[in-house]
């Protein structure tokens, strides 16, 4: 038998057939039928179902506001600020709209929960859920430099210090500065990088906030492991303040975490007379204005809170939703929306290790002469 033949006789006994012969045409047509016929089996495609999606704009102002922690009018604003971002490209007839793209992140910030649950609130698939909080998120952080602007030269740092006096009662600050931990999954191969000292593994962010909480500077890319000293020392804050004017007596405020400096000024550890006393309370009245601003950035934004879980991203996103979420503080704080606080922050690890140099320790003796004696 030649082979061509015995390849049809293979044919034949794969397909059940009893008997074969080389000119039998009826059995030749049932073969090329069943060859046919398995080539065009195909699943017929399941018809798409498209939930229902809540409108905002169709919700009580007070229902807004608790769900989104924004203002409806607020996020009409939001949705025509990255309008140009989010637009779909698709002429589809079920393409996301912005407002849909925009609800869906919010509701991911400020919920806390993965993004089934938050993409279930907004009437979407969890892949949906997550391309519209990375596409909002990263629009956000384009735009983060309109919202979170630190004072610059005499007039603004003037402004920013004249605040701080009359809110807070310490001189010449022009901004207090703090770090908090946001909990992640950290990458396998850094692992021990983002291990922090109360042992759970996160991205170790510094802000700057001025007198009445908005925050002005941002820095958010380190792991949890780097102490608050470190990240100060690779921020651009001491470049800032060390160009400024000797005439120009203008400084932050931080706790006992950093080194005392000339443009950074610390609580006095052991107070020793009536000033020293005074300018402690002074002093903790101004910082508590940053350990306030991060409570309400975490309670209005629950996925930046360990209670939401750890974030379930690279360093980097992590690091823009922080900004993100930033920004809709920011925002928020212009509108005078404000939160309860659920949050509180872990507390500083004692004083940093080293000796402040003599020319800090000068400034704040200034400081404690003019303003506190």
């Amino acid at each position: 038998m030649h082979n061509n033949e015995m390849k049809r006789q293979r044919t034949w006994e794969v397909l059940g057939l009893s008997c074969w012969h080389p000119h039998c045409g009826r059995h030749m047509a049932l073969i090329l039928l069943a060859q046919r016929a398995h080539v065009r089996r195909r699943r017929r495609p399941q018809e798409r179902v498209f939930r229902a999606r809540t409108q905002f704009l169709n919700l009580p102002e007070d229902v807004v506001i608790q769900r989104y922690r924004l203002h409806p009018a607020l996020i009409r604003d939001l949705c025509h600020l990255l309008e140009r971002d989010l637009q779909p490209s698709t002429g589809r007839s079920h393409a996301l709209p912005v407002y849909v793209k925009v609800t869906a992140a919010l509701d991911f910030y400020t919920s806390g929960t993965f993004q089934t649950p938050a993409g279930d609130a907004a009437g979407i698939s969890q892949a949906s859920m997550s391309r519209c909080v990375t596409q909002v998120t990263e629009a956000i952080v384009r735009r983060a430099h309109k919202f979170i602007r630190f004072p610059r030269g005499h007039i603004q740092h003037k402004t920013a210090a004249r605040d701080f006096q009359r809110l807070h009662g310490f001189p010449g600050t022009v901004g207090a500065v703090g770090c908090t931990h946001v909990a992640l999954k950290p990458p396998s191969d850094h692992e021990s990088q983002y291990r922090n000292r109360w042992r759970y593994h996160s991205m170790h962010m510094q802000a700057v906030c001025d007198a009445r909480g908005a925050l002005t500077q941002i820095v958010s890319e380190y792991p949890g492991s780097m102490t608050e000293e470190e990240i100060l020392e690779q921020s651009s804050l001491e470049h800032m303040f060390q160009n400024q004017k000797k005439e120009n007596e203008f400084w932050l405020v931080g706790g006992c975490c950093y080194i005392q400096k000339p443009w950074l000024m610390t609580p006095i550890e052991d107070p020793q007379s009536p000033a020293e006393s005074r300018y402690n309370s002074a002093h903790a009245a101004a910082l508590n204005v940053m350990a306030h601003a991060l409570c309400c950035l975490k309670s209005r934004f629950r996925c930046l809170s360990r209670r939401g879980g750890s974030l379930q991203y690279s360093p980097l996103k992590v690091s823009q939703i922080f900004v993100a979420c930033c920004v809709l503080h920011n925002m928020a704080l212009s509108h005078g929306l404000e939160v309860p606080v659920e949050e509180q922050e872990e507390g500083s690890e004692g004083e940093a290790e080293g000796e402040a140099k003599q020319q800090a320790q000068e400034a704040r003796k200034q400081l404690l002469q003019k303003y506190f004696s």
